[in-house]
């Protein structure tokens, strides 16, 4: 009759066999935690066999050496003991985010091994089989079950510890194997079986395995390179053991371009390829290892191997939607020349399935050393992404490298985030108005609101082409907006500008602004809290915002404009100029920029003033109203004006002013204008934003 140890054993290997072939047939990210759990593996594949030759000796002990069954057993106890021991070192590591154990705690934890296994090694056992199962005794058996027992406490011990970075389900599941391992042990100890434990072993891997340690939930499907979290466990233990990484990351610049060319599976098949092409370029770190070392030092087989391992082959992250991220330990001087080819490599057309992408993108390369004082991987992440968004390829230049300068810039970008998160939360932005001149009437009688920003304890003025960015990124802006939109509001209100003869006031919209469903409805209630008309506000979209954003913007536009609201055209010439769209979008006022009005005032440029006469020509023709910006001098005035733009906006009438100087401007002017007369003081580097 087959022994019951037996047919229990023969499902253990069939259950552990499907797991491990699983495992190993999928890329593994290089983990602390990670190499642990393989440990463990291997060491449990090599308990299996044991076992079958234990329980085999034990079987035919006619025809095995008792030194020969004595050492089968020696080794089945010590390999599923180290296998506990190793799954105490798993929960810590993973507990504690990748951080590794300190000398004193490794040698304390591990002297109850340590003394088992001599126990073993020295002590007596004693077993006899009957038709369904083998019985052990003696001081190895009896080790072997107290060393269990006390590894199993101690995990349910650490679960509790870290609870806080062991997530609830895990916990319980893993402190769910731990009883049934500790009762398998009682079990074995009373009854004098073997074989619960190996039982036990196998599903507490099997639950690690598809909760914690599944290849696949470090795998992005789109590209078949580890994803963004993969990146962040990775990057998180090598900081935690204070090793210096440097990240080569390939930003697709176009990325936008080639999905709108080539559909959203083929733009992924493109992140793929060049995925595959950093593969192939790292995997031949080998032959540069040389250039590591000495000249006179010749390095073994093991020390290349090891040495190839730190540039962590095959270890390519999909770390945002348009960049892959390749991360080595090894010095620049090691893989200068594959950086150097992977820079060629990219340039290179990506030919399949009968289309030939031309990618444009470029190279970004950050050393870690730098952020060695921070806590975490936020601060790499977070520079990465500027760098992404930040540098270009460019025909001379497609690698762009950390340096003082872009940590400046960047440490500039972090200091106007904090102001403008303050400012927001105070309202501490400030309103400047532009005067517009009516050359019809000879009066100002409307002007453009601009938003500024100011900090006196730090970077003082800032541009609202730095910070408004920044709002839109970071999720600031309907804020912003709403805080412009209702200083506006208050000041009309409170000094009674329709009273003063001021027909609108112009307010600047951003492109994340036009799309947000909630516009129409907090612009109303703001105006009805100051009992301002609709018809006094004039909305500004950009070009480029009315051809991205599409029905919404229109949507907003409808229930704006039926509220008595109108709007301009803002920065026409700049963006792309789209006639078609012009035509189904009604517009009460474009605005000329500036790119198209100074050039007609070069010499250097006669075909200018043919394109701006057009222009204007076309816009009559069509019945809006033009205001041409960056008006500066009585030539351009007189001549727009001629043209036939009868709005003008510029420093030859007044640069952005706050409250105080614009009612003062308009108070000084009493609704007429003399230009000759008119003194300003310019300021040529604000903004008109």
């Amino acid at each position: 009759m087959l022994l019951l140890d037996t047919r229990l054993l023969i499902v253990t290997i069939l259950f552990f066999g499907v797991i491990f072939v699983d495992y190993l047939r999928n890329k593994k990210l290089p983990l602390l935690s990670n190499k642990i759990f393989s440990g463990m593996l291997y060491l449990t594949a090599v308990n299996l066999v044991f076992n079958v030759l234990k329980i085999y000796s034990i079987v035919h002990v006619d025809q095995v050496t008792p030194a020969v069954s004595r050492f089968c057993n020696q080794v089945f106890y010590i390999t599923l003991i180290l296998v506990v021991v190793a799954l105490y070192w798993y929960v810590e590591i993973l507990g504690n985010q990748q951080k590794r154990a300190k000398s004193q705690k490794i040698i304390k934890r591990m002297l109850p091994f340590c003394l088992s296994v001599l126990m073993i090694l020295f002590g007596n056992l004693e077993f006899y089989a009957d038709n369904n199962q083998i019985y052990a005794s003696g001081t190895m058996a009896t080790t072997f079950e107290l060393t269990i027992l006390f590894y199993a406490l101690l995990i349910i011990r650490s679960t509790y510890r870290l609870k806080d970075t062991i997530a609830k389900d895990n916990r319980l599941a893993i402190q769910g194997g731990m009883v049934l391992l500790i009762g398998s042990s009682l079990v074995q100890f009373f009854n004098l079986g073997l074989m619960l434990s190996s039982v036990a072993i196998t599903l507490v891997i099997l639950f690690i395995y598809l909760s914690f340690e599944n290849p696949k939930e470090y795998l992005d499907e789109v590209t078949g390179s580890f994803n963004k979290r993969a990146f962040h466990l990775i990057l998180d233990e090598k900081k935690e053991a204070d090793k210096p990484l440097i990240l080569i990351s390939v930003v697709i610049d176009d990325l936008n371009r080639i999905q709108t060319m080539v559909g959203h599976d083929n733009t992924n098949h493109v992140l793929g390829v060049i995925g595959s092409k950093m593969n192939e370029t790292f995997l031949s770190i080998n032959p540069f290892l040389d250039k590591c070392v000495e000249p006179h030092v010749k390095l073994s087989r093991r020390q290349r191997r090891k040495m190839a391992d730190h540039g962590f082959l095959a270890s390519v992250y999909h770390t945002r939607s348009n960049v892959m991220t390749h991360l080595t330990e090894l010095p620049l001087t090691c893989i200068e020349d594959q950086l150097a080819r992977l820079s060629e490599v990219i340039r290179e057309p990506i030919t399949f399935d009968g289309y030939t992408v031309a990618v444009k993108a470029h190279i970004d390369v950050i050393f870690t050393a730098v952020y060695r004082e921070q806590e975490s991987c936020d601060e790499v992440y977070d520079m990465m992404n500027y760098m992404a968004t930040r540098n270009q390829a460019t025909r001379e230049n497609n690698v762009h490298f950390l340096d003082e300068d872009v940590m400046a810039q960047k440490q500039r970008y972090d200091t106007i985030e904090a102001i403008l998160r303050k400012a927001v939360e105070s309202k501490g932005f400030f309103i400047v108005y532009q005067p517009i001149f009516h050359a019809d009437t000879r009066c100002f009688q409307s002007a453009e609101a601009l938003v500024r920003l100011s900090d006196t304890e730090t970077i003082g003025f800032i541009s609202p082409e730095e910070f408004i960015p920044i709002a839109e990124k970071k999720g600031l802006i309907m804020e912003l907006g709403a805080i412009v939109f209702e200083k506006v509001c208050a000041f009309a209100r409170k000094e009674a500008l329709p009273e003063r003869g001021i027909e609108y006031i112009e307010v600047n919209l951003s492109g994340i602004q036009c799309v947000h469903p909630d516009l129409p409805t907090q612009l109303t209630e703001i105006m009805k809290k100051y009992d301002i008309a609709p018809g006094f506000i004039n909305l500004e979209i950009t070009e480029t915002a009315l051809v991205e954003s599409g029905e919404i913007l229109q949507e907003n536009m409808k229930r704006l404009r039926n509220m008595g609201c109108s709007f301009s055209m803002d920065d026409f010439g700049t963006g792309y100029s789209n006639l078609s769209r012009m035509a189904e979008v009604v517009y009460d006022l474009v605005k000329l920029d500036k790119s198209l009005i100074w050039p007609c005032f070069n010499d250097d440029n006669p075909k200018a003033n043919a394109i701006l006469e057009s222009v204007i020509h076309m816009l009559s023709q069509l019945k809006v109203n033009i205001v041409a910006e960056g008006v500066e001098t009585a030539e351009m005035a007189d001549y727009l004006n001629n043209q036939g733009v009868t709005h003008l906006q510029g420093y030859y009438y007044s640069k952005p002013i706050d409250e105080d100087a614009y009612l003062n401007f308009l108070w000084a002017e009493s609704g007429t204008f003399d230009p000759i007369e008119h003194v300003f003081e310019t300021n040529r580097n604000s903004t008109g934003i």
